[in-house]
């Protein structure tokens, strides 16, 4: 019997994909996710490593910033050097409280003037008060809570770049160099592509995709890769990927 604890959940726009394909859903920092498909997690991880692995994480908090003085506000609230981030860069971060420990891990993203922070789904609600205090009257910027609006796809693996390419209809392949980002057109649609994710994976794109288009993008990548090996991947696989890399989750 399904949980009635689940329909206060948290949905993805894959979510009836994910249950249509085998997905086996459990709660995960009030989402309801794929822990795994009917495959199985060592296949999954194998999978990945060996020709590529096709995530949804679009339960992670997405906050974007602009605004005179972002840089600014990203200084005093992150722990990286947002200055030394060029347009079209990312870099990993952490968002300290007041004695240094330690709100959450993030990625930082620049796009051109825009800043996207990525922050981990369980510390969403969290994050974005912290944030919002801190910016109060002292900062002009202007933050937007963009977790509903786009959602985000990791598509990693030693295949997933040849599949991009094959894909591309227009923009450009992100540089050849992890935390680079570029802007590309998959599927009809406009999305940002950064080289980066959490599983070890020395090629591996995150893909930034408006919500009412995000299916479409994902059954493309899926199509044009299962006969190639590519997986669909759940939140067990990617613990076993992040622990094999060296990479904790948040809290662990």
């Amino acid at each position: 019997e399904k949980n009635k604890s689940s329909q206060n959940l948290h949905r993805t726009s894959l979510h009836s994909w994910h249950t249509a394909n085998g997905g086996k859903m459990v709660d995960f920092g009030g989402w309801e996710m794929p822990v795994q498909y009917e495959n199985g997690i060592l296949k999954e991880h194998l999978g990945t490593r060996r020709y590529g692995g096709l995530f949804d994480v679009s339960h992670m908090g997405r906050f974007r910033i602009q605004g005179r003085d972002t840089i600014a506000f990203l200084q005093h609230v992150l722990s990286n050097d947002a200055e030394s981030l060029n347009p079209w860069q990312a870099q990993y971060t952490l968002i300290p409280n007041r004695s240094g420990g330690l709100l959450d891990d993030a990625y930082l993203f620049r796009t051109g003037d825009e800043y996207f922070l990525v922050v981990n789904a369980s510390n969403r609600e969290k994050d974005w008060n912290h944030l919002n205090e801190h910016a109060g009257k002292k900062f002009d910027v202007s933050l937007e809570d963009q977790t509903s609006n786009i959602s985000m796809i990791a598509f990693q693996g030693p295949l997933t770049g040849r599949i991009l390419t094959r894909l591309l209809e227009g923009g450009e392949m992100p540089e050849n160099s992890r935390n680079r980002l570029s802007e590309m057109i998959l599927s009809g649609t406009r999305i940002i592509a950064a080289r980066t994710g959490y599983t070890g994976e020395p090629l591996g794109f995150e893909l930034f995709i408006p919500t009412e288009r995000v299916e479409e993008v994902w059954n493309s990548l899926y199509q044009a890769g299962s006969d190639d090996g590519i997986v669909t991947v759940g939140l067990g696989a990617r613990d076993t990927l992040r622990l094999e890399a060296g990479m904790p989750l948040f809290g662990h």
